[in-house]
């Protein structure tokens, strides 16, 4: 049998100076039933909230206002769901949206107001309380504005019985 000679240089990223992809930390996020659904540049509670329904705004396209702000990057990993259109709260104007659903469960985490696929407009709109970082738990936003129940007689008489 002949000899098998190998060379391999060793290096560490220690070594490494740092660049810009390295920079930008990757998120993932995951959908309630636990399937993975959104991978983006930052965190997503520091992104701007619409005002109409409170929910993350992820600029897809560049903007050509003066500041310029610039696209984030984001692989959203859902479906497109039946569009449909939502009249605007105060207003006699409407919206068509395109949501996105889970693959898995099929609950609407995300939407935008132009055509699929997700990132084809300039923004995508992330529903609060859709999805989580940590895989398997309730994000903290999930029931933001929402109303306690009051606990029910019948409720009562079940937990004392």
């Amino acid at each position: 049998m002949p000899k098998v000679y190998s060379r391999a240089v060793t290096s560490s990223s220690e070594q490494a100076g740092q660049t810009q992809s390295s920079r930008a930390v990757l998120r993932s996020y995951y959908c309630l039933c636990g399937d993975f659904v959104l991978v983006l540049q930052g965190k997503l509670d520091r992104l701007p909230r619409r005002k109409t329904d409170g929910a993350y705004i992820i600029r897809s396209k560049d903007g050509k206002d003066p500041i310029k702000q610039p696209a984030r990057k984001f692989k959203l990993n859902a479906t497109p769901g039946q569009r449909c259109l939502i009249k605007k709260k105060g207003t006699q104007e409407l919206e068509i949206r395109q949501p996105f659903v889970c693959s898995r469960c099929n609950t609407t985490i995300a939407y935008q107001t132009s055509l699929p696929p997700a990132g084809d407009g300039p923004f995508l709109y992330i529903l609060k309380g859709s999805m989580t970082e940590l895989q398997g738990r309730i994000p903290p936003d999930a029931f933001e504005g929402e109303e306690s129940l009051p606990p029910s007689e019948d409720l009562d008489k079940e937990i004392s019985a």
